[in-house]
């Protein structure tokens, strides 16, 4: 990613992320009262939704997740609708060719190609929206294709940044595998403030998927139906990262990178099963990027550079020259390649050096055998009084979801929000994994 690029959206992180999706909540008892399918829940920092996909046609199950979400946030439109037109806004600025009608049409060319059950959740979702057909930016509804925007925004307007670390075998305490993941968004989310308070509600959310005997665990927002980060109940974890090389857009016959990994999650067991499906040839993304994929043993990256290779990075692969990593049973992810022969946006790019040696000090500091302690404290680097701003935070101004997760425990540490100089996070486990 260009440190311009990157930059800049950085600066709207500390602007628009304070704009999006925001409400008083409903007080009304009988909101996450289950109906059919779909349970919604309150819990500290985030909303907990389970979707049972066991028995049921999706439409009617996408349905009622929308009326769910319109229940306990009464104006979830208001605040996708702000959310877009900021989108739009400061991407029109460093981009004057892209406009609201340019990112819909990206959103349309991208549906065209997704899978049909997805389809059939997000028309079921749409059709209770007041926006309908007609698309308006700004008029405080959210139309049937604004909400498609809604969900492929990662895919149509590629303002993210994203890091990635594991540690396993001898590197782990545990002897399995602890991952830290960052999704940096720049242009979101979670919050605004009400009334001019510190009462805050954002649709940050963890959604659960049920088909059976099969779960999904998916780290997103409410009203999504995709997403960049997840695990399953095979124990495979996936996050996509953002992988810029200058080339010039296109979503014509794109597939959904979010869709994608939910599919990955949804239908494989091992991580080279997960790497064969998103590294497919035919599977081609409106954005170059990086698949960060780990289970209890080890960790790899899916290098997605079309144009050169689709491989599988392993902790001891050779690299491009002058790129050096040499920690044994660990492996980072930047926002760059780093395989030897594909495109190199590393090297002379500050965001991802610094941030690629910082992942490099911070595992070698912390001794021999890793714990998930210390991974947290990776993830949540950054320099004091730097407001997240240096090239080598890893936490930084554009972080809104950071995780750290042990697989012999079932242990994960989660913040979600803004930036604030000291994340405070909670401490949760996968219900579906209690017994793994």
């Amino acid at each position: 990613m260009k440190k311009t690029f990157y930059f800049n959206m950085l600066i709207v992180a500390l602007i628009a992320g304070s704009l999006l999706f925001s409400s008083c909540k409903k007080n009304n008892s009988d909101d996450n009262k289950p109906k059919d399918y779909v349970t919604i829940t309150d819990r500290t920092m985030y909303w907990e939704v389970n979707i049972d996909f066991t028995s049921g046609d999706r439409q009617s199950i996408g349905r009622e997740y929308g009326e769910k979400v319109l229940s306990i946030i009464p104006d979830f439109e208001e605040g996708g609708d702000a959310y877009l037109a900021m989108s739009v806004y400061f991407l029109n600025q460093a981009h004057p060719e892209i406009t609201y009608e340019v990112l819909i049409q990206r959103a349309l060319e991208i549906y065209n190609n997704i899978q049909a059950k997805y389809k059939d959740e997000m028309e079921g979702f749409a059709s209770v929206l007041s926006g309908g057909t007609v698309n308006v930016m700004g008029d405080g509804k959210l139309s049937r294709d604004e909400y498609i925007m809604l969900n492929f925004t990662p895919d149509v307007c590629t303002a993210t940044g994203c890091s990635g670390v594991a540690v396993f075998g001898s590197r782990s305490e545990t002897g399995q595998t602890i991952v830290g993941r960052n999704t940096d968004w720049a242009i979101g989310p979670p919050a605004k403030s009400v009334n001019g308070n510190n009462n805050v509600t954002n649709t940050n959310a963890v959604i659960y998927l049920h088909s059976g005997e099969d779960h999904v665990a998916m780290f997103a927002t409410l009203g999504s139906i995709g997403t960049s980060v997840g695990i399953n109940s095979k124990g495979i974890f996936v996050a996509n990262l953002y992988s810029e090389i200058g080339t010039t857009y296109s979503a014509v016959g794109k597939k959904s990178v979010m869709l994608d990994v939910r599919d990955a999650l949804e239908s494989f067991s091992t991580i080279d099963e997960v790497g064969a499906f998103l590294g497919d040839p035919t599977r081609i993304y409106a954005y170059h990027n990086n698949m960060f994929i780990a289970d209890k043993n080890t960790a790899k990256v899916l290098e997605n550079d079309y144009e050169r290779n689709r491989e599988l990075r392993v902790v001891d692969s050779e690299l491009n020259p002058g790129i050096t990593w040499s920690i044994p049973n660990a492996i980072s992810c930047v926002n760059a390649f780093v395989l030897k022969g594909n495109f190199d946006n590393f090297t002379g790019q500050v965001w991802n050096t610094n941030r690629w040696a910082s992942f490099k000090n911070m595992l070698e500091q912390g001794g021999n055998a890793v714990d998930i302690e210390r991974v947290r404290t990776i993830m949540s680097y950054h320099k004091p009084e730097s407001g997240g701003m240096d090239p080598g935070d890893i936490y930084n101004a554009g972080t809104v979801q950071s995780i750290a997760y042990s697989f012999s425990d079932n242990h994960m540490e989660l913040w979600l929000g803004t930036y604030v100089d000291d994340p405070q996070y909670v401490t949760i486990s996968i219900p579906f994994l209690n017994s793994k």
